[in-house]
């Protein structure tokens, strides 16, 4: 009985000496989740803000809080004298980004290549752009992925990594779009005559721009007629004409 009570004293004793360290290590945890909370709220508040940075939203609402709670399990773990157990943490935490890295290597890579994207901002939702043999209006933009509209109304979900890893075309970026159009007429017609024909009728369709100017040249000579080819130049951002 003498053995037992001494047990008790002992324990209680230190858990005494303990008990500091315990509660500073659970006033340090709280502190963390409430700041993992608040700067998950102003993280999600800000990429809102961002017209381009929208897609990111869902996926960093969750990752940042993550992120900074881990942290401060950790701390906290120290603060307790518990270092072998954190340590054990970050060691079991590397083995599963190593294992999960090789399982999931084509989703880590979309992922990196989406950050990447939405740190370049190399185009926003609503521009017209050209990656591989897809060519759309983007429509929505997330880490793993670009979603993409085609002219014939065809959505288009590329991974972000083929959009990072690829020449990317976007027409629409500083607003100014060239396009053509091809037109056949027949050799008796004077090709002087044709072509301030036509340069007068493209300048006056509504919303192709006097500067740069349209230009007509001949693009081949068919067997039976001159085949000209009118390039104009319009502003993509106030076009209400629809040119694609």
């Amino acid at each position: 009985m003498d053995y037992f009570i001494e047990s008790l004293q002992s324990d209680w004793q230190s858990f005494l000496e303990f008990a500091p360290r315990l509660f500073y290590a659970l006033i340090v945890l709280i502190v963390f989740f409430i700041v993992a909370r608040y700067v998950g709220k102003l993280v999600v508040n800000t990429l809102e803000r961002s017209f381009r940075l929208k897609g990111q939203v869902h996926l960093l609402q969750y990752i940042v809080p993550w992120l900074i709670s881990f942290v401060g399990i950790l701390i906290a773990l120290g603060i307790m004298g518990l270092q072998g157990i954190a340590a054990s943490l970050l060691a079991t935490g590397g083995v599963v980004a190593i294992v999960l890295g090789f399982a999931f290597r084509a989703i880590g890579e979309n992922f990196l290549a989406g950050f990447f994207l939405a740190v370049n901002r190399p185009f926003k939702i609503g521009d017209l752009i050209k990656t591989g043999d897809t060519t759309g209006h983007v429509k929505e933009i997330e880490l793993s992925f670009v979603l993409i509209r085609t002219a014939d109304a065809c959505d288009v979900f590329v991974p972000s990594s083929q959009i990072f890893g690829q020449t990317l075309y976007n027409y629409t970026r500083d607003g100014l779009r060239r396009t053509s159009f091809k037109v056949g007429i027949a050799y008796h017609d004077d090709p002087d005559e044709v072509i301030a024909l036509l340069n007068k009728v493209v300048r006056d369709v509504e919303g192709v721009l006097d500067h740069p100017q349209p230009l007509v040249a001949v693009s081949e000579f068919g067997s039976q007629y001159i085949v000209y080819e009118v390039f104009f130049w319009m502003d993509s951002n106030n076009n209400r004409r629809g040119f694609d």
